[in-house]
């Protein structure tokens, strides 16, 4: 079996990683699309913001070959992500292409996406809840599981927060989702409540970062 290596991620890399995020979650994101998979162009404007606002922390897996096997945005400052939603034209750009049919939906999901931002954002600032930084989101490609790559991405993630002086991380996970939450347990996270979105609960949990 090649073995694989960890890397930053280049802005060159976000279609694969938008593809993944696709694939990896696909019951999410025909739910949110009114049961329709969008245009690719959506998801990848989505992680270009995601990858503008912090470069350093969308971390990759690699096959030697160059392919991707997974990947992890591990940001230490979400404030950045909105800063450059606003600054950077992103709203602007997306506003258009929704409108001129590019991303393939209508305003169903936009009215969910935006609600389940608005209660994520209302969770993340509820006492006991904060956290310095975020596993923003996490996959690996179906043919590569069980290999650990999950758990290297995590590792590097915690040197990236170590290097930014980060206290406590939080993430969210479905609590059906019981190979994701091995993974994460193994890597030294621990259960810190519950929240919902409309496709139903999350759960949350935190590391301590030392």
């Amino acid at each position: 079996m090649n073995k694989y290596v960890i890397m930053r991620a280049r802005l060159t890399d976000v279609p694969e990683i938008a593809r993944l995020f696709t694939e990896s979650f696909i019951d999410s994101v025909l739910h949110h699309c009114g049961g329709r998979l969008p245009n690719p162009q959506a998801m990848q404007d989505v992680f270009t913001l995601v990858y503008q606002a912090e470069p350093t922390a969308a971390l990759l897996a690699k096959e030697q070959t160059g392919q991707v096997l997974g990947y992890c945005f591990a940001p230490v400052g979400l404030s950045q992500l909105w800063w450059q939603a606003l600054t950077g034209g992103h709203l602007i750009k997306w506003a258009w292409r929704w409108l001129t049919g590019q991303y393939g939906f209508g305003l169903y999901p936009v009215k969910i996406i935006v609600l389940n931002k608005v209660a994520f954002l209302r969770s993340a600032a509820t006492p006991g809840k904060i956290a310095n930084a975020r596993i923003l989101s996490i996959a690996v490609t179906p043919a590569a599981r069980g290999r650990g790559i999950a758990s290297a991405l995590m590792a590097e993630a915690d040197k990236y927060f170590k290097d930014n002086k980060v206290q406590r991380v939080r993430l969210e996970v479905r609590p059906d989702n019981q190979p994701a939450i091995r993974v994460y347990e193994k890597s030294g996270y621990y259960p810190g409540g519950i929240t919902y979105d409309s496709q139903g609960p999350w759960l949350i949990m935190f590391k301590e970062i030392s």
